[in-house]
């Protein structure tokens, strides 16, 4: 028997003892548990059917969706600017079964301009929420100068909400840069949401960055976008009584009109359109020169939602657009995913619209392979010449053929790539103002969409859009907000896609030598500056690296 102090039996040492072998036998079993259980393919690392398999894929493709949406949300955040009971106190008639104030007439409407002097110059997401006007002619207006929101921020000058940080040893604060620009580039709002808004009008005057607006929980308002707004895309959910009128609006592809191009209105382009879910009674008009020329009701109820799976009716997504120059209401049957597949929610009709040009595609693209095979018959020593097989080939309806790739037609590619490359040089014109945080966001926003593009999923395809050159992007501004290990994993990850990049090189170098890690930043930047030896900049990193590598080096000798 063991003992304790003063000759005791010490049971707290048993009791531990047995505690251990206790808990080393039932580890034992779990692990034989667990090891049958792998045998027989019920560990739950593998499925066990092909349902199950389904299942979990379904699962993960939900999980990746609400981490995307996440990720969008936790940005818009950081950027946001939010205006409360602007016309007066939100709805709290609780016998009102739907919760919303009752229109009431009034004396002197009320008119609240939102202007750039409310909106701070880094937070460009304006939000509208819990406000209640007495009826239509109270107003909320987006004012056609936040398209400009400079009097906040000089051309030479950062906001001093995103001054980036200086400290002894910050190797960016350290470089001379090459001068910017004298005058910035002037937009708008990035984007802008109404929740819980009843009673009024709102206009939108001024542009808007991402082309789009959201609408939820509204009641009794009239939204007019006008000629000077760049509202593309509206989502409204859980709405009633509203009234949408694009009132000589310009289409989302207004922006790439070459000088003495017409211009395109809202819904000459199939990417102009409203996604609505769980709205009642949503009037739609469009208007040229003032006169009515299209318009429809949309009714969730009486467009024939149901539920599907767990998701209820109000849930159901229906898409308004101009089709053939009038406004229809149609089911959306393809829901828009980011797995580089089905990147465009899409109607039956637009379905069936792809599936007949993929086979149109497929079939001449086979007739034309079996030309060349009778051609060659024919023509035994032709050799490698390069020869039409048919004259009258160029007559075939060529409009009709589109390249695809990995499932995606060549016209769907070209939309994410525009989309990407606008993002990108939005993100440009913040980092010449000296907008930091904006342009992590708006390049942020072109690596996310460029996920959509089907080489993605290619290891060494050639880039569809030139991930490497925001990657770097985003790496400066990292480096300029102080956030050097970000911008280090930005700057490896351009540089694994293009070896050449010589931006993510040397913005590779310069995030080690600000984290301290000289013998790394050394190397990195001699590569650099062997591959630009007249670039100033390089030099002057390279040379800043050698004197903190050489301070470092006698400190460690003097220890």
């Amino acid at each position: 028997m063991a003992s304790g102090k003063a000759g005791r039996t010490d049971y707290g040492k048993w009791d531990k003892v047995t505690a251990d072998l206790v808990a080393e036998t039932e580890d034992e079993e779990k692990k034989e548990i667990e090891e049958q259980k792998k045998a027989l393919g019920l560990d739950g690392k593998y499925a066990r059917s092909a349902a199950e398999a389904e299942e979990r894929k379904k699962a993960q493709e939900v999980l990746k969706a609400k981490e995307t949406l996440e990720r969008y949300q936790n940005r818009e955040k950081q950027v946001m600017t939010e205006f409360k009971n602007l016309l007066g106190p939100p709805p709290t008639d609780t016998n009102n079964k739907n919760g919303f104030a009752e229109e009431v007439k009034t004396g002197e409407p009320s008119i609240v301009r939102i202007s750039r002097d409310m909106v701070d110059a880094g937070k460009r997401v304006v939000t509208v929420a819990d406000t209640s006007g007495n009826s239509l002619s109270d107003c909320i207006v987006l004012t056609q100068d936040l398209s400009h929101l400079e009097s906040k921020m000089a051309a030479n000058a950062a906001n001093p909400n995103l001054k980036p940080k200086s400290y002894e040893g910050d190797a960016e604060n350290e470089v001379v840069e090459e001068k910017q620009p004298k005058h910035r580039i002037i937009y708008g709002l990035i984007k802008a949401f109404f929740s819980n808004v009843h009673n009024c009008t709102i206009h939108i005057k001024c542009k808007i960055i991402s082309g789009t607006i959201e609408l939820s929980h509204c009641k009794n308002v009239n939204i007019q976008i006008h000629k000077d707004a760049t509202v593309a895309t509206i989502q409204a959910d859980l709405c009633e009584d509203i009234t949408i009128d694009f009132k000589d609006a310009p289409s989302s592809k207004n922006t790439a009109i070459l000088p003495g191009q017409p211009k395109l209105y809202w819904g000459d382009d199939k990417d102009d359109r409203i996604f609505h879910a769980g709205v009642k009674a949503m009037r739609v008009r469009v208007f040229r020169d003032d006169f009515m020329e299209s318009e429809t009701v949309a009714d969730y109820l009486k467009d024939g939602a149901e539920q599907v799976g767990n998701a209820t009716p109000e849930e159901f997504q229906f898409v308004t657009s101009v089709v053939d120059g009038k406004l229809i209401t149609e089911k959306v049957i393809r829901v828009g995913a980011s797995t580089g597949r089905n990147v465009r929610a899409m109607t039956q009709r637009e379905m069936d619209e792809e599936q007949v040009t993929r086979e149109k595609a497929a079939a001449m693209a086979i007739e034309k392979a079996e030309e060349m095979i009778r051609f060659e018959q024919k023509n035994p020593n032709s050799g490698n010449k390069k020869k039409s097989p048919n004259p009258d080939a160029k007559n075939i309806e060529d409009d009709a053929v589109e390249e695809i790739y990995a499932s995606m037609t060549a016209g769907e590619i070209k939309l994410i790539v525009d989309e990407c490359e606008q993002n990108k040089t939005r993100g440009n014109e913040a980092f010449q103002a000296g907008e930091y945080g904006q342009a992590i966001l708006l390049y942020s926003l072109s690596l996310d969409k460029s996920d959509e593009l089907p080489d993605k999923a290619t290891p060494g395809a050639k880039q569809l859009f030139r991930r490497d050159l925001v990657l770097s992007n985003r790496a400066a501004c990292f480096l300029k907000l102080g956030q050097h290990e970000k911008a280090l994993d930005d700057a490896k990850r351009a540089q694994e896609i293009e070896p050449t990049n010589i931006k993510a090189i040397f913005r590779r170098g310069l995030s080690l030598h600000a984290m301290g890690r000289y013998e790394e930043a050394l190397p990195i930047l001699a590569e650099a500056h062997k591959m630009e030896p007249k670039n100033k900049q390089i030099k002057q990193a390279l040379q800043f690296a050698e004197v903190r590598m050489t301070q470092e080096l006698r400190k460690r000798q003097g220890m």
